[in-house]
Order: structure tokens, then C-alpha cells, then sequence
């Protein structure tokens, strides 16, 4: 069962009449988006990372492919929360797996050999691809990576975070500013276990629930979803990419959701996927060696109010 997270947000800036709406400069005519629930946005990671706004259409070939879902559900009080989880897929024809290969063997890394299955042809096998995005777990057990000798720190992961903000995407919530959503958990679906021989294709995030309003009045907002990696290996991120690391890594993907919520109506939204202005601003290093619950993270349980 997906842990959910629960974010529980002052609503005050963010419940936002029609003239309020136009004294911020924001239109007070409705969104021009698509109902939120059931939405599934899709999105290629590229290694290394590409600006999507810079890919020539036939010259990149993705090396995952991702994808967020949506879908809206009312909360005990009425209101109305926004579920959303990330999906990477790796695409899994035998021209996809000579492709990994080369584009991340690495050999000039010893630890690469922990992350590799031999065939009895030394044909190198997929590994396991939540093993390889997650940070909880035994190491070499359920999980590939784990502190690395030389550095004493363990930055072998991928991770989800998410901030809220206003409806211009300028002011944040004070919520997420202190806690923002994050979590480092990837699963298989459907399986219920698996080992570092099982071949994994799909990896699918903690599953997130954003509080949006108490549905009695109109509410706009923003919400910013970042997907990073923990260490890069070296690899350079595009030269449009926020100059801040994230940790020793960088971001893989970045997209911004904008929703509106109307009284007695679905809510509403447009699912951008584009280069990303600012970085997580997120202590990766703190949060990483905290063990499975740091103070950041343990405010976003639920806590079944």
C-alpha cells in the first residue's frame, strides 16, 4: 500500500475572491485548463538531462520515460485534495538495454559492478529499476546503493519534492517552505517482492495528497514538482538548468501544475513540463543521513485529521 503523504496548508493566502484575483494582477475569469482528475502527463528523462525546450524533435533519445497522475478526492472536511505520483518506465526492447549499457556502464567506477546481473552468456542484464531510485532499504538487498566508502555519505537516489505556491508561482506557502512533500521510496507494481535478480522495468513513487481547499470558496494556486537525482557521477547538467546542485546531483525533470477549484465544480488545472527556473532549495545531505524519519519528513505523514 502506497504511503500517502498529507500536506495541510494555510488556506488564508490562497482563498482568493474575484477581486482580490485582479488586484494580484491574475485573471478572474476561469482557468483555462482540463479537469484535474484522471490527468496522466507524460515526460522523457534524458541522461544526461536535456532541456526539454532545446531538444531537437528527432535528435535525443530518451533514456526513461515518466509520467505524473493526477486525480482529485474530497477530504474529511469537505474540501478537495489533489493525489499525484510519479511513474518511470524504462523502455525494454534489446536495442534499450545496449543502449543503457553504454550510456551508463561507467566502468572507470568500481561500485558499477554491484548495480550489474550477469547472464551464464556475460550477457549484462536490466537491474532493478526501483532499486536503483530508492533511498530506504537494506543495502544490496533492497536497494543498490548505499554509503559509499570513500565519501561516507550515501547519494545514490532519486527523489520527488513539492512545493506549493500562489497562483502567480511567486509566493510560497508557508507549509511547504519549512516541510515540502519529498520522498525517495520507489516500488514495483504488483509484485510483492523482489531481488536484485528481478528484472524491474517500472518504478512507481510514494503517492502524494495536496490539500487545495474547504471547497466553500474559489481557490487558485501552483504547485512545483521536481525530480532530482542525488549524484550525477560527474555528468553536467544543461547549461539552462539552475546553477545550484542538488547535493551532488541535479535535476531530471521539473513540472509546474496550475489548478483553480470552484465551488460545486471539478477542479481544474494546466500540467506543464519545462526547464526549471529555480532548484528544490531542499538539504538533501541532512535529509539523506537522517535515517526514514527526519523532522522534515516526518510533518508530511498523515496525520488523520
Amino acid at each position: 500500500m502506497h504511503r500517502c503523504r498529507q500536506l495541510r496548508t494555510l488556506l488564508a493566502p490562497f482563498l482568493v475572491a474575484p477581486c482580490l484575483l485582479l488586484a494580484l494582477g491574475c485573471a478572474a475569469e476561469p482557468l483555462a485548463g482540463e479537469k484535474l482528475d484522471g490527468v496522466v502527463r507524460n515526460f522523457d528523462i534524458y541522461w544526461p538531462p536535456r532541456d526539454p525546450e532545446e531538444i531537437a524533435e528527432t535528435s535525443a533519445r530518451p533514456l526513461l520515460r515518466g509520467a505524473v497522475a493526477l486525480e482529485e478526492r474530497p477530504d474529511a472536511s469537505g474540501g478537495c485534495e489533489l493525489q499525484l505520483a510519479v511513474t518511470i518506465t524504462r523502455p525494454s526492447e534489446e536495442s534499450d538495454r545496449q543502449f543503457w549499457n553504454t550510456q551508463l556502464a561507467y566502468a572507470d567506477l568500481a561500485w558499477m559492478d554491484e548495480v550489474r546481473v550477469w547472464d551464464a552468456d556475460a550477457q549484462w542484464l536490466w537491474p532493478n529499476l526501483p532499486f536503483l531510485l530508492r533511498r530506504p532499504g537494506l543495502e544490496r538487498v533492497e536497494r543498490y546503493g548505499g554509503v559509499d566508502p570513500g565519501k561516507h555519505v550515501d547519494n545514490d537516489f532519486a527523489a520527488v519534492l513539492i512545493r506549493k505556491y500562489d497562483a502567480r508561482g511567486a509566493v510560497e506557502s508557508p507549509d511547504t517552505r519549512e516541510a515540502p512533500l519529498v520522498s525517495a521510496d520507489w516500488r514495483a507494481e504488483g509484485l510483492a517482492s523482489t531481488d536484485v535478480h528481478t528484472i524491474v522495468h517500472v518504478a512507481k513513487s510514494d503517492t502524494f495528497l495536496v490539500h487545495l481547499g474547504d471547497g466553500r470558496q474559489p481557490a487558485r494556486g501552483q504547485l512545483k514538482v521536481w525530480l532530482i537525482y542525488a549524484d550525477f557521477l560527474g555528468s553536467p547538467p544543461p547549461r539552462t538548468w539552475p546553477k545550484q546542485r542538488e547535493w551532488a546531483g541535479g535535476i531530471l525533470a521539473y513540472c509546474e501544475i496550475d489548478w483553480e477549484q470552484v465551488p460545486g465544480q471539478a477542479c481544474r488545472g494546466i500540467v506543464r513540463h519545462k526547464r526549471p527556473e529555480e532548484g528544490t532549495r531542499f538539504p538533501w545531505k541532512e535529509w539523506a543521513s537522517g535515517g526514514p524519519r527526519t523532522a522534515a519528513q516526518s510533518r508530511l505523514t498523515d496525520r488523520g485529521d
